[in-house]
């Protein structure tokens, strides 16, 4: 990182980086607790609170008691329980405004909230149809479907299973893993990337078929690069063309990514370990405050608790 700090602010609960209604952003989530004047009792409410490259708060949202609502991309996504045969619906609303939302019935799919991105404006929402997952996807804004299940493509080369896990949405493109055909959903078998287009379901390009069970997995800002995790190894690979850059062997030390700023990925927590994003050369051994990256060009450290402070990054 490089240059001065361009904002510091107080904010409540854990940081993340993410977008908000496309736009990159850094989002505070957590408990806020109003006392008893002594008359009323002691409230509690979620607090979701959006921040600018910049510093600036461009959206806050409260929400009675202590749960956490599942929000993507500033929206906020609500699973109904189906009652009387009913299979309940999908609603998608504003999570820091007063834009209305939509509500869209799940038919006879049963929608999962376990599951959502938001990618290029568009809601990827994973469904249940008997009693196998898969995805389809919704205008963000208006809720109108745009792919159903059928058009969404898989990898090429290999055969795999219809039943797959998004890995990351960035840069207009979708990551999906996809367990392969032999291997069913056991531990220890492989497991094939695909990139996807969000707008309409299709295939963009094939990743690699890497041994184990998916675990994560995240792109840099500008979507040039993934990196996946899974149950017995780590890698590195490109969106665009299906590259790959580098796995790790069985004896190398297992990379746990948990975000990429600039060229460097960092690894693991409490403390974390930087290495180079294309070749995993290490850089840095024990990183105790490690970046989250906001948008393309600025990154936030948290040197204290509540405290972000955004800094410029270098660009690879």
């Amino acid at each position: 990182m490089t240059g001065a700090a361009r904002a510091s602010v107080e904010v409540v609960g854990r940081l993340t980086s993410t977008t908000w209604h496309g736009r990159p952003a850094l989002v505070a989530e957590g408990v806020k607790t109003t006392p008893s004047d002594g008359v009323s009792a002691e409230r509690t409410a979620w607090l979701v609170e959006a921040f600018d490259e910049g510093g600036r708060r461009i959206a806050r949202g409260e929400y009675a008691g202590k749960d956490q609502p599942l929000i993507v991309d500033g929206r906020r996504i609500v699973v109904e329980a189906g009652h009387g045969g009913s299979s309940g619906a999908l609603v998608v609303a504003d999570a820091g405004g007063d834009a209305p939302g939509w509500r869209i019935p799940c038919q006879d799919r049963v929608c999962a909230n376990e599951t959502a991105m938001v990618a290029s404006g568009v809601v990827v929402h994973q469904l249940e149809d008997h009693d196998a997952e898969t995805f389809a996807g919704f205008d963000a804004v208006t809720g109108a479907p745009l792919w159903s299940p059928r058009a969404l493509g898989r990898p090429t080369g290999t055969d795999v299973t219809a039943e797959p896990e998004i890995v990351a949405g960035n840069n207009g493109a979708l990551i999906l893993a996809w367990y392969t055909s032999s291997s069913g959903t056991s531990p220890g078998h492989s497991t094939a990337y695909s990139v996807n287009d969000p707008a309409t379901g299709r295939l963009l390009a094939t990743g690699p078929v890497l041994p184990g069970s998916p675990k994560s997995g995240l792109t840099d800002a500008r979507g040039a690069v993934a990196v996946v995790a899974t149950t017995d190894t780590t890698a590195a690979w490109e969106p665009g063309t299906g590259k790959l850059l580098w796995q790790q062997a069985e004896d190398e030390t297992r990379l746990e990514p948990v975000a990429v700023v600039g060229p460097v990925l960092y690894s693991g927590k409490d403390p974390s370990m930087a290495v180079d994003l294309r070749t995993k050369a290490v850089l840095q051994r024990a990183v105790t405050d490690p970046p989250v990256p906001v948008g393309t060009d600025y990154a936030v450290v948290v040197r204290n608790p509540g405290t972000a402070y955004v800094f410029a990054v270098d660009q690879p």
